[in-house]
């Protein structure tokens, strides 16, 4: 009989207190709702809005100690506290009385299990692995302290552990469903727990009154699959939904203009193109570099975001702190004479070069690639724009591919991760110095050191060329007037307790 009550506790749906519900629902129209929940799989811009209320990690970001919400600090989470033992190991006491949403209780099984199943080299989790492959092992102390051990002392490990493929599932259930099963039906210990899915169309998630930060202030909350921004803004106005995401600068006055919404936005990533060097059209470095100075940044900037989109200084953000980032790099270069100049210099023959971009998965990534196709040709090269909503599954060695844009991680707020992990797999041939500093950076204390080593690696990324950063874009979200909630960077659309309310 025991064994009997815990299969039906691991498929219950939810684990939360009766009450009588007096809350409003809340309804998200966002471009597209997936198939797959598991947040080691789950690592795209259009699963962190919904994936990021369903669990939580070991260690939480605090976006509100930022007041533009572009930064963070790291606050307990799933971890009431942690202790460093040596250089290498870190102890973190859980939280007694989490549950998951089916009732099972959080304990440090569940933690080792969660990274156990990542680091295992023939698991699926490719891209995850990479992002903690520092880890060495995870050792159970007690049901409530866990232990987790680096290869090498790790500045970073902390932000790896907060960021949102760290989120810890359950042991038991999630042996007891298989891996497709957890992506299908996922369970955490967030805010709110699954109800339905349905892959394109919607998915559905109702209050977990027992979350341990306190009962969300909303009763359930539903992702509405809207791939159009037109009928994205038209659900907002009708009343279908009450906040929505990628709003294309050109389409703010339209919601402003409704009455009944206002626009919140706040900066998000950076959006930048990827040359893929192991394509013989794109081999030669200075055809790259001759790519890179043909574009008009600050001209994409004004008038495809309103002048809201802000050009970086090169392959860095600020929220690196000042220890890391250096102010006195240039902003990207713009130089179309000096381009022609590299273009006559380098192999290129006037062979065809696609940029390839997915029609909807980027705000404003068709309009950005017709633009700046448009500026290659004033050069003499011979591109065009290509269209393909399997864009991301096209391989290094598929001849279509030789541009491709796609935009890199804010958070966590290091080079290690917004710098190293971008750029040092899948496309670039010629990384290894790039690889090999990587690895010093991610294994020194020394804060120094570090800075001298990430600034050495931009200076590789700028000479070599493997792709060029375009501008760090803001991110605009439609919100019904009288709802009380903010955005964070890096699309994590937070409907925790403290950050939605309602005003009327």
């Amino acid at each position: 009989m025991r064994y009997l009550l815990l299969a039906v506790a691991m498929l219950l749906p939810t684990f939360a207190v009766a009450q009588d519900e007096t809350r409003p629902p809340l309804t998200v129209g966002v471009n597209t709702v997936r198939a797959n929940f598991d947040p080691g799989l789950a690592l795209g811009n259009v699963d962190i809005p919904i994936i990021y209320n369903m669990f939580d990690t070991l260690v939480a970001r605090d976006f509100s100690k930022s007041k533009d919400r572009t930064a963070y600090e790291l606050v307990p989470g799933l971890a009431k506290s942690w202790k460093r033992i040596d250089d290498r190991t870190i102890e973190f006491s859980l939280r007694p009385g989490v549950h998951f949403h089916n009732g099972q209780p959080l304990t440090s099984a569940d933690v080792k299990f969660t990274f156990d199943r990542i680091l295992d080299p023939a698991s699926d989790y490719v891209s995850t692995r990479n992002l903690l492959k520092v880890i060495k092992r995870v050792d159970v102390v007690d049901d409530l302290t866990v232990r987790i051990t680096t290869k090498e002392p790790s500045p970073v490990l902390l932000h790896l552990l907060a960021y949102h493929a760290s989120d810890i599932v359950p042991k038991a259930y999630f042996e007891s469903v298989g891996e497709a099963g957890f992506g299908q039906k996922p369970i955490g210990t967030g805010p709110f727990s699954l109800v339905k899915l349905q892959p394109d169309e919607s998915m559905e998630l109702t209050a977990n009154d027992s979350y341990f930060r306190g009962s969300p202030t909303i009763s359930a909350l539903t992702f509405k699959a809207i791939p159009e921004v037109s009928a994205r803004i038209t659900a907002l106005a009708n009343g279908e939904v009450d906040i929505i995401n990628s709003l294309p600068p050109d389409q703010l006055a339209a919601v402003q203009n409704l009455g009944c919404c206002e626009v919140r936005s706040t900066m998000a990533n950076h959006h930048f193109i990827q040359y893929n060097t192991y394509n013989p059209v794109m081999a030669d470095k200075k055809l790259r570099q001759a790519l890179n100075l043909a574009i008009d940044r600050q001209l994409l900037a004004n008038a495809l975001w309103d002048g809201k989109a802000t050009i970086p200084h090169s392959a860095q953000y600020e929220a690196w702190g000042p220890e890391l980032y250096n102010p006195d790099r240039p902003v990207l270069a713009y130089d179309p004479d000096r381009a022609r100049q590299l273009l006559k210099e380098s192999a290129y023959k006037g062979e065809p070069i696609f940029y390839v971009t997915h029609p909807v998965y980027y705000t404003n990534g068709v309009a950005v690639a017709e633009a700046v196709v448009e500026m290659w040709k004033a050069i003499g090269v011979n591109a065009s724009v290509r269209v393909d909503e399997g864009w991301s599954k096209l391989k290094k060695d598929d001849p279509i591919l030789t541009v491709k844009n796609a935009s890199d991680w804010v958070v966590p707020t290091d080079p290690a991760v917004t710098l190293y992990m971008t750029w040092s797999k899948q496309l670039w041939k010629d990384e290894t110095e790039f690889d090999e500093l990587a690895e010093q950076g991610e294994t020194t204390l020394d804060v120094k050191r570090r800075h001298d080593i990430y600034q050495k690696m931009i200076d590789i990324f700028e000479e070599d060329a493997p792709g060029t950063y375009l501008y760090r874009a803001p991110d605009f979200y439609g919100v019904r007037s009288g709802i009380q909630w903010l955005p964070n960077t890096e699309y994590t659309m937070d409907f925790r307790p403290d950050n939605v309310h309602f005003t009327k």
